[in-house]
């Protein structure tokens, strides 16, 4: 089984995009083969609606070339989901995004979840659309962010996990949180400890989108077109 994640970010090196996978690897089954492409021309970082505008024709076309290529299934590794109904219209496969597969697995845990992002700029944004999703919007308790002021979470990691644990700690004190979703998939490989930490589920958005993109590729689902209609 082929899995191509697409990182909509740019200038993301080739040994990170290696190391982002081999996180991921220890979360599939040993036949998966997953591989890791982000933007080349289009020189932005998901931070924004105009940046996912901005970054869509490439996106659109990476995602197509994964097809291609015999991938069974994209994850678009944003939890924005940018252009992921374009996707679903373009391709056969199935597409699946981190804020989606995330808040869809919370029903099978919690009745609520609260969800931590990188930006408080987000969370106006985020408190519209994450209750179309698929979840009813009630079980969303809060969105809330740590403010990271434009900083790399990947290359200064342990400062992240201690502004996430001191915000989950307010969750869980103040608002009885019962799961979290970490709400940037920068955020991979500590949600794990911040469970152990906190007491409470806490969900890891990047390991859920790989984790249903395999799920659907093992049960044979793929995109309805008579949901999306013919491939464009």
């Amino acid at each position: 089984m082929k899995i191509r994640i697409i990182n909509p970010d740019y200038g993301v090196t080739d040994a990170d995009k290696a190391s982002r996978c081999s996180v991921l690897k220890s979360y599939v089954g040993p036949d998966v083969e997953l591989s890791m492409v982000s933007l080349e021309k289009t020189q932005v970082e998901i931070d924004s609606q105009t940046d996912v505008v901005l970054a869509g024709p490439e996106l659109l076309s990476l995602a197509k070339d994964a097809e291609k290529d015999g991938c069974d299934a994209v994850v678009l590794y944003c939890f924005s989901d940018p252009i992921i109904e374009a996707c679903r219209e373009s391709l056969s496969i199935p597409v699946v995004g981190g804020a989606q597969a995330s808040l869809l697995l919370v029903p099978h845990i919690a009745r609520h979840v609260s969800i931590l992002l990188a930006d408080p700029v987000r969370i106006p944004e985020k408190e519209l659309w994450l209750p179309t999703l698929g979840i009813a919007p009630e079980r969303i308790r809060s969105v809330s962010a740590i403010d990271f002021g434009g900083r790399s979470i990947w290359d200064n990691r342990e400062e992240a996990y201690r502004e996430l644990l001191e915000t989950g700690k307010k969750l869980v004190r103040e608002e009885r949180a019962e799961c979290l979703i970490l709400g940037c998939l920068s955020f991979l490989g500590l949600a794990g400890r911040l469970s152990s930490e906190l007491g409470i589920p806490v969900i890891d958005a990047a390991i859920a989108a790989v984790s249903v993109a395999e799920s659907l590729v093992r049960q044979g689902l793929r995109t309805s077109r008579g949901a999306f209609g013919p491939i464009r």
